[in-house]
């Protein structure tokens, strides 16, 4: 089943990438389709993040270190505040620096 649904989402990240820079760019997709879309970079950064902080190298679970977490926490609402990318990046490393 997993593979299933990693061709499948390849093939839909193909068609969408190709379609940018082909001469298909008279086709549209749906505006219900577009809704979901565009929250898919979100999705799959948060799904990143949280296999960093609760999975560990060796893939056994919520074993992640209490640093991380804190660091992670801290990063979170310097992000709701300062809605600043480069701070928050800048911020969560020196914390986890910090605490490491």
């Amino acid at each position: 089943m997993i593979w299933l649904v990693m061709i499948a989402s390849g093939l839909a990240n193909f068609v969408f990438r190709y379609s940018m820079f082909s001469s298909l760019k008279f086709l549209r997709i749906p505006p219900w389709l577009e809704e979901y879309v565009k929250f898919a970079p979100t999705a799959a950064l948060s799904a990143i993040i949280a296999a960093s902080l609760f999975v560990n190298e060796s893939g056994v679970p919520f074993t992640g270190s209490a640093s991380k977490i804190y660091a992670a926490v801290i990063a979170s609402f310097i992000a709701l505040l300062s809605q600043s990318i480069l701070f928050t990046i800048t911020a969560g490393l020196s914390v986890l620096w910090l605490l490491g």
